[in-house]
C-alpha cells in the first residue's frame, strides 16, 4: 500500500493545514469541501467536522507530524486538492510553500505547481509525463525491448507500419478462454474499435497496464471513467502516484493537454456532485491493491488466468465496495 495512514491526531493536524491552504484566499469552495470529505470518509476514515477545524501553523503541523515520507505525502496532498479547483490563487501556493518549508521536505508536485503558477508549460508537461505513467512505461519498454522495440512501437502508434508479429499475437487473444483476462482484453479492444497493439495506430505495449487495468478495475472508457482509472492507478503506483494525480486534474481540471493519449477538459469536475468523491474513492481502492500493475508486471504470464481470480489474489475489490 503506498498511501500511509496517518494517526488521529496527525489526520486531524493534516487536515486543518490541507483546510488552511484551501481557504488562504477565501471561503472553502464547494468542490474542495467534497474532497475533504472524501479523503476523510474513504482514506483517513476520520469523522471531523470539517467546520470546526481551526487553521494551523507550520510549526504546529511539524510537531504534528515527524515522519519524512508522511510530511511529503500531506505536501503533495495539499498541491492536488489545490488543483482540484479549476483556478490556483498565489495564496494558496504561498501556504504550501509554508508548510512545506517547516518539514523540510522537497517535494516532486510543489515544484509541479510552481511550474504550473509560473505558466512554464513545456518543463511542466515534461515533468509530469515523465514522472506519471506514460514516461516510466517507455523507460520500461527501452529496458525490455532495447531501442529498436521503442521504434517499432512508437512506428505503429504513428500509423507508419504494423508490427505484424505483435499484432498477430493479440489477435490471437480471440481463442483465449471466455472469462480470462486476454480474451476480456480482446473484447474490450473490439467492443471499442480500438486497434491492437502492433496494428498501425495501435497503442504501444507499455501501456498495456493501463487497459488491463481497465478491465480489472471495471471501468468504462468515457471521459469520467478514465479519470478514475487513472486515480485507481495512482493508488496502487509505488513511485510517485501523486504525479498521477497531478496529470489526472490538470487534464479534466485545467484543460492542459499533457499527451496524445489523453484528450483535455477545463473545469469537468466543477459542476458534477460526486465526481472528485469518485476520484478519491478509486484512488483509495487502488491503495490497497497488493501489485503495482505498472511496474515490470508480466501480464502475458496471467493472460490466460480468470479474471476474478487476479482481482482476487492482487487483492482488486469490488468497484462499488
Amino acid at each position: 500500500m503506498t498511501f500511509l495512514i496517518p494517526t488521529h491526531d496527525q489526520a486531524r493536524a493534516g487536515l486543518r493545514a490541507m483546510k488552511t491552504v484551501l481557504t488562504a484566499a477565501g471561503p472553502l469552495a464547494p468542490i474542495r469541501r467534497e474532497a475533504l470529505a472524501a479523503i476523510q470518509q474513504h482514506l483517513l476514515r476520520t469523522e471531523f467536522d470539517l467546520d470546526a477545524l481551526g487553521p494551523i501553523t507550520p510549526e504546529e503541523l511539524a510537531a504534528a507530524v515527524d515522519d519524512p515520507a508522511l510530511r511529503t505525502q500531506l505536501i503533495s496532498g495539499m498541491v492536488t486538492l489545490t488543483l482540484a479547483s479549476d483556478t490556483v490563487a498565489d495564496e494558496e501556493q504561498a501556504a504550501i510553500e509554508r508548510f512545506a518549508a517547516g518539514f523540510a521536505v522537497a517535494s516532486v508536485t510543489l515544484e509541479q505547481l510552481r511550474k504550473f503558477q509560473t505558466e512554464r508549460r513545456m518543463a511542466l508537461r515534461f515533468d509530469v509525463v515523465r514522472r506519471s505513467l506514460a514516461g516510466p512505461a517507455f523507460k520500461q519498454l527501452y529496458e525490455d525491448q532495447g531501442f529498436l522495440g521503442v521504434v517499432k512501437n512508437l512506428g505503429s502508434f504513428a500509423g507508419l507500419w504494423e508490427n505484424t508479429a505483435v499484432a498477430e499475437r493479440y489477435r490471437g487473444l480471440a481463442h483465449y478462454p471466455d472469462g480470462s483476462l486476454g480474451k476480456e482484453l480482446w473484447r474490450f479492444y473490439v467492443a471499442n474499435d480500438f486497434k491492437f497493439p502492433g496494428e498501425k495506430h495501435g497503442a504501444p505495449e507499455s501501456l498495456l497496464s493501463h487497459d488491463l487495468t481497465h478491465i480489472l478495475g471495471g471501468y468504462g472508457t468515457d471521459f469520467q471513467s478514465e479519470g478514475l482509472v487513472l486515480a485507481f492507478q495512482a493508488g496502487y503506483r509505488r513511485q510517485d502516484p501523486f504525479s498521477v494525480l497531478v496529470f489526472l486534474l490538470l487534464n479534466g481540471q485545467h484543460g492542459v493537454r499533457l499527451t496524445a493519449f489523453a484528450d483535455a477538459a477545463r473545469g469537468y469536475y466543477n459542476d458534477k456532485p460526486g465526481a472528485i468523491d469518485d476520484v478519491v474513492r478509486a484512488f483509495a481502492r487502488g491503495a490497497r491493491v497488493t501489485v503495482d500493475l505498472t511496474e515490470h508486471w508480466d501480464f502475458w504470464a496471467v493472460m490466460d488466468r480468470q479474471v476474478e481470480d487476479l482481482r482476487r489474489e492482487y487483492g482488486i475489490e469490488p468497484a462499488l465496495a
